[in-house]
């Protein structure tokens, strides 16, 4: 009896030939019978049932299906050893032997999988941070413009101050890869808190640009505005650079990192699989500053 348990627990090595056996067969009408329709594809059909969508959905489907197989491979090796033993003890050995062999490689496995998964999350990081290279925010000052008089009762008097109508940012930017850029600027002091966001985007030419986003009396506040520098005015700006889906399809497809296949799916969960657009951009993080007064 001890010799057909430890053949049935062998028999669960067998796993490893039938569920990439079970993967090839349910491979072959998609390499040998032609272009078939992407909503027949095993991963396509797991993310409609899960909802799982974009890169992420792709990565948890194809773990489902991995899972799948491997369930599969682990009855059909507990069907064999029934019909050697002809015993459903040791059909169940064999299916939990099946099981504990799968996890064991996944123990070793795994980590490698994590650690290449990190390489090309770092990758990514990289990829961003580069962005940053592209453009660097200078020493942002002000200018007041437009002054007028405003009369107000501070403990019971009439006080007259010196406001103005306008307010100016500028903001000098040093641009090493010339094109498009988006800069979002709020203003804010303690008297009246801060201003709404306001952007301006500009295509800028390599070297220094100067850019100057303006804000109106009467499009964030009632009345004028103070001098910064005297009621401790702060401004807030951020810099992306706006790159289109061509160029990023392109950085894309120059990456040896990302496999084929992967890329394929990427591309299509996110509508890039018929080329990307020169008039479609993505906002790409290059830097922000505060600045007090």
């Amino acid at each position: 009896m001890e010799k057909k348990i430890l053949v049935a627990v062998l028999l669960g090595l067998l796993t490893f030939v039938i569920a990439p056996a079970v993967t090839l067969i349910i491979a072959i009408p998609f390499l040998f019978l032609g272009k078939i329709s992407a909503s027949f594809y095993p991963i396509e059909i797991i993310a409609r049932i899960f909802r799982l969508q974009g890169l992420g959905g792709f990565f948890s489907a194809q773990a489902i299906l991995i899972l799948l197989f491997a369930l599969v491979g682990d009855f059909a090796t507990a069907v064999i050893s029934w019909f050697l033993n002809r015993s459903k003890k040791l059909a169940a050995i064999t299916f939990v032997s099946a099981l504990i062999f799968q996890f064991g490689l996944l123990i070793i496995v795994v980590p490698v999988v994590l650690k290449k998964a990190e390489q090309r999350m770092q990758t990514g990081i990289q990829r961003e941070k580069s962005f940053e290279q592209y453009a660097t925010i200078g020493d942002v000052s002000f200018e007041v413009q437009e002054p007028f008089s405003q009369q107000w009762g501070i403990n019971g008097k009439l006080v007259e101050l010196s406001l103005f109508k306008k307010l100016v940012l500028i903001m000098p930017i040093s641009v090493s890869r010339a094109g498009t850029y988006q800069v979002y600027a709020q203003y804010s002091d303690r008297e009246i808190g801060g201003t709404p966001m306001k952007d301006i985007t500009q295509t800028l030419n390599a070297g220094t640009n100067i850019i100057k986003i303006e804000f109106l009396a009467n499009e964030s506040r009632e009345y004028g505005y103070t001098s910064p520098k005297s009621v401790g005015g702060t401004a807030q700006i951020q810099l992306y650079y706006l790159a289109s889906q061509k160029e990023l399809l392109d950085t894309l497809k120059s990456d040896n990192t990302i496999k084929r296949k992967v890329l394929e799916q990427f591309m299509k969960y996110e509508g890039l699989d018929k080329g990307g657009s020169s008039n479609v951009t993505i906002n790409k993080f290059v830097g922000r500053k505060e600045v007090q007064f």
